[in-house]
């Protein structure tokens, strides 16, 4: 075999081996399940295989002539040195190992042709001028990948929250933003929300205090509720950064909100089923002394639990409040003269300020709720919020069956407009109350355990 076609062998064999390993390492990454630890270690070697196959190919004519000009500037492989790291960095002393390594492969791949009698060993004078610039580009590589790895760390610390790391924005609201994250240890998906400073209303040091307290005290009220319909609080506290966070199971469904805006107004049976678990969550906090005061459609999720369909949990107690604190003052986590809960769900006596804030209020929110599912509407619209506010003050509701095309049976319809009364003493007088009447309306047979099945599946049919 002559010269000129073992070079040829050589250069089309080096060529396969880059695509080879380049399909390999991007498939690795692409659809296996290996660590990713042991992937950029995995990526370490590929850079140095792939600078000794180039080396090869290319290492005889650069290295073996005398010509001045080819001494200026970097070769390939100082460049591939350099640049790779700063792509895919890692640890200073695997990216030293590597950078050196790769660096490197030129003189080892003349040594191997010479012995081949495919080339011969360039001088001492000019194998020192050809391997300073690889030399000065290992170090400049490990420095530089250095920067980049610390700055990735510090982007994956301010994403670690006490034992959980957060991993992708589920997403945002007024108050805040919502993460899916996992626990490090026991690899248990959750959900974090982060509380913005901005939501507390107040740019004061001792009042964001105050009412991160107060967010602190909340928080272990709610994770001390025990109803199966309440969000699970796993864990709260502050970053380093002072932001409050807290910590939730993590839910596969689909809130209240979402629910008729992609699937238009809910039969009956099915409304009455998902009340009557939200009275069960309200009932618990009511006996607590907390009234959520921001039961909306959106913060009603409606999921499949273990073997349970269409299983309701009440979410964000966020701006609930005890009625066992006397300072009201205090109790309020947004700013003085600010409104908490949502105008188009607002029960009257929020809107007008007017006695006493009790569970009542949730019930008449809930109640619009129910109006919501049956009918697709909101009970009442307006130009602003304010004039929505107005009329939850002082308007009378049209019933929920004048303002669908679906039948309402009479019962229902009348209990939702008693709920939505503007006098709290002429609604329901507890949860429990409401829970009972709705049982009593017999209509929640109507949405069986099978329905609710088939529901769910076809959804699952058409997200795939």
């Amino acid at each position: 075999m002559t010269g000129f076609a073992q070079e040829e062998e050589v250069r089309y064999g080096s060529l396969a081996v880059e695509w080879t390993l380049s399909l390999v390492l991007f498939g690795l990454a692409r659809w296996s399940s290996i660590r990713p630890a042991l992937l950029l270690d995995l990526g370490l070697v590929y850079e140095v295989l792939i600078a000794l196959s180039f080396s090869l190919t290319g290492a005889q004519i650069r290295w073996l002539t005398d010509d001045p000009a080819s001494f200026m500037g970097w070769s390939p492989i100082a460049v591939w040195a350099l640049i790779y790291p700063i792509i895919v960095p890692n640890s200073t002393r695997k990216t030293a190992i590597a950078s050196f390594a790769t660096v490197l492969t030129e003189p080892v791949a003349i040594s191997l042709l010479a012995l081949s009698d495919l080339s011969v060993l360039p001088t001492a004078a000019a194998f020192i001028r050809k391997l300073w610039p690889n030399l000065v580009a290992a170090v400049l590589a490990v420095f530089v990948s250095r920067i980049v790895y610390q700055l990735g760390e510090q982007v994956s610390e301010a994403r670690q929250l006490g034992s959980y790391h957060l991993e992708s924005l589920l997403g945002k609201g007024g108050m805040g933003e919502v993460w899916r994250a996992t626990h490090r240890m026991l690899a248990r998906p959750a959900a974090v929300k982060l509380i913005r400073s901005e939501a507390l209303g107040t740019d004061d040091p001792e009042s964001v205090t105050r009412a991160l307290k107060r967010f602190e005290r909340e928080a272990q009220s709610t994770a001390a509720l025990r109803s199966p319909h309440t969000i699970e609080l796993y864990d709260f506290g502050i970053s380093q950064g002072g932001t409050f966070y807290y910590v939730m199971e993590l839910l596969d469904g689909i809130d209240l909100q979402s629910l008729v805006d992609q699937h238009g107004h809910q039969p009956p049976g099915r409304v009455v089923h998902i009340l009557r678990q939200a009275c069960h969550s309200l009932a618990e906090a009511h006996d607590a002394g907390m009234i959520h005061r921001d039961v909306k459609p959106a913060n009603i999720f409606l999921c499949r639990y273990g073997a349970d369909y269409d299983f309701t949990k009440v979410l964000d107690f966020g701006i609930v409040k005890h009625r066992s604190f006397g300072d009201e003052r205090e109790a309020q986590l947004t700013a003085v003269g600010a409104f908490t809960g949502t105008p188009a769900y607002m029960p009257p006596e929020m809107v007008l300020g007017a006695g006493e804030i009790d569970g009542r209020a949730d019930l008449y929110s809930l109640a619009c709720i129910g109006y919501w599912l049956l009918t697709g509407q909101m009970v009442f619209t307006g130009l602003n919020p304010m004039a929505v506010m107005a009329a939850h003050a002082h308007q009378t509701a049209a019933s929920p069956s004048s303002r669908t095309d679906q039948p309402v049976p009479a019962d229902l319809d009348a209990l939702i407009m008693r709920c939505l009364d503007k006098d709290p003493a002429r609604r329901p007088q507890s949860a429990r109350e409401l829970s009972r009447e709705l049982v009593a309306l017999g209509i929640e047979e109507q949405w069986t355990e099978e329905h609710a099945r088939a529901w769910w599946t076809e959804r699952d049919a058409i997200s795939t």
